[in-house]
């Protein structure tokens, strides 16, 4: 059993000490009113003390959860974080949020695909400009899903989603690795922990980029892992052929307009014998092109900044196709001693210390005109509102995708470049 936190255990303390103060004052309360503490017997007044400190101690441990959370940074510190960088967003990042998310859902009226392949660069930077601060703060840093084994917590399941895909590149610490497609660099810097790799992640969005470093910096990892902007379907250009020692991905190559552009641009970077291992966004076999599949399909593309999405098989061969040997794969959805499935975070339910909470009617009513409030008072950008339904869109047919298993978002696909490891 692992050792419980300072936190944790203080917490113990008080629930023990509250409760054997009001097993002790219990007996006392048929023959006096609460109110009346004087005129207890000295046990008595011991255990109403007890009661009031354990209370405040409870009290005391739970505004710091609101405060601070179990990782540094709990619910009122990400709204206030949330209300302050986006109130100077459009200013620093010299965009008007209103125009940017019209723009976007333009793009995306049409269900012929191609207009938003070909304009993938744009799609995907105005999708993460406008949604990377709502990730990061009503998800994580690491923008990804994984499902929950027995015991896990959120975050836990995340590290160990990350970590199992790291180990597939059987790399020693010092290893030069890629990450396609980083976002703000969560998974990154926790590989980067566990493994102590040199990573370089690389993602389009200019915001991504400076949030990931000033991360990095902030958590002591600038030295060992870093970001870079750039189009992860033009890699070649700006990185020496054969310069990593390995590469991986996660749930980001979906955004590629054709993922043979991608993988043919990974593999020029590795090292032969290298590897590369990813987690895709893919239909299954369980998608059967009904009304139903098509809605969950478009809310996704919609909701996730994806110019399409393709099949599994489609990946597969498309790895082939640029030169890979498929080591191994599968839909990692469809594994056993799940307690938890990776979609029941968006689906809805009543517990308000839940973000499951967002989801139900009442969640979506007070989540929206909260912030259409907030933007009539000048909190918040023109346009916020307009994003956090996009992204509520998004959950919607993430959650009916994954209940109807017609889509995955984490098809693993391990690879090899052929040839003798350098």
């Amino acid at each position: 059993p692992q050792p419980l936190s300072p936190k944790r255990q203080m917490a113990l303390q008080a629930t023990l000490l509250g409760g054997v103060a009001a097993a002790t004052y219990i007996k006392y309360v048929r023959q006096l009113p609460i109110s009346d503490v004087s005129s207890l017997p000295a046990d008595g007044k011991i255990a109403a003390l007890a009661a009031v400190g354990s209370g405040l101690v409870l009290g005391a441990n739970f505004v710091e959860y609101l405060v601070y959370g179990p990782n540094g940074s709990g619910p009122i510190s990400r709204v206030v974080d949330f209300m302050h960088t986006a109130l100077g967003q459009e200013n620093r990042r010299k965009i008007v949020v209103n125009d940017w998310i019209e723009e976007y859902n333009r793009l995306h009226k049409s269900e012929d695909a191609s207009e938003r392949n070909s304009m993938y660069s744009q799609l995907v930077n105005h999708y993460y400009e406008l949604a990377t601060l709502f990730y990061e703060v009503g998800w994580c840093p690491s923008f990804h899903f994984a499902y929950r084994m027995l015991g896990e917590s959120f975050s836990e399941s995340i590290r160990r989603h990350e970590y199992y895909l790291a180990g597939f590149l059987g790399l020693k610490p010092g290893s030069k690795v890629l990450d396609v497609g980083c976002g703000i660099g969560g998974p990154y810097r926790n590989i980067a922990r566990f493994t102590k790799w040199d990573i370089t992640g690389v993602t389009l969005n200019e915001y991504q980029v400076s949030r990931a470093n000033t991360l990095c910096k902030q958590q002591g990892l600038d030295k060992t892992c870093r970001s870079i902007q750039g189009d992860f379907m033009k890699l070649s250009s700006f990185f020496p052929k054969e310069s990593f020692d390995g590469a991986y991905a996660i749930e980001a190559t979906c955004h590629a307009p054709e993922r043979r552009g991608v993988y043919g641009e990974i593999f020029k970077l590795m090292k032969p014998g290298a590897i590369f291992a990813c987690y895709e966004w893919c239909l299954t076999d369980g998608y059967d092109g009904s009304p139903l599949h098509k809605k969950y399909k478009k809310q996704i593309e919609e909701g996730d900044g994806l110019p399409d999405l393709c099949h599994t098989s489609e990946v597969s061969a498309a790895l082939r196709d640029c030169g890979f040997e498929i080591i191994h794969s599968r839909d990692m959805a469809e594994d056993p001693n799940q307690e938890t499935p990776w979609y029941i975070t968006m689906t809805p339910a009543l517990n308000p210390f839940s973000q499951r909470i967002q989801f139900t009617r009442v969640g979506m009513f007070l989540t929206a005109w909260g912030l259409k409030l907030l933007e009539f008072l000048y909190v918040v950008p023109s346009g916020t509102s307009k994003v956090q339904m996009m992204l509520q869109q998004a959950a919607l047919g993430l959650a009916g995708g994954g209940s109807t298993k017609s889509f995955t978002p984490m098809y693993l696909a391990v690879c090899r470049k052929p040839g003798p490891k350098k």
